[in-house]
């Protein structure tokens, strides 16, 4: 797909992927994941909260443009928000958002996958 197709926010999460990367093994914080690379899509999600909030979130991606920003605004927006309501808007309507082609819209349930995992681990942690 040519750049000239992808939304200035795509490019945008794309050039510089918000929380991008993992921390340190042995840190504080739990994940999750989806997908495989054999199929064309994988996420990771790392989190680390206190009290039940979310206070910090990285991600790992294996996949198109869409996928990585996707990801990449999930994690900017997760800081401050309860794990119980931890996603700020529906996948979908990130989709939109980023103007994710229809075709695409399956990845994006990857990604939404990967972060219920991480937020269903950080939730039995703190059980």
């Amino acid at each position: 797909m040519p750049a000239a197709d992808y939304s200035p926010l795509v490019e945008r999460y794309f050039a510089q992927p918000v929380g991008a990367g993992c921390w340190p093994a042995g840190g504080p914080t739990v994940g999750g994941e989806a997908g495989s690379e054999e199929q064309g899509t994988r996420v990771r999600f790392e989190l680390r909260s206190v009290g039940g909030v979310v206070t910090e979130a990285r991600f790992q991606a294996f996949g198109c443009p869409h996928t990585i920003a996707a990801a990449a605004w999930l994690t900017e927006h997760l800081a401050g928000r309860p794990l119980d309501r931890a996603m700020p808007i529906p996948i979908l309507e990130v989709g939109e958002l980023l103007e994710v082609p229809a075709e695409k819209r399956g990845r994006l349930l990857v990604v939404e996958d990967a972060l219920r995992a991480a937020l269903a681990q950080a939730q039995k942690r703190r059980e």
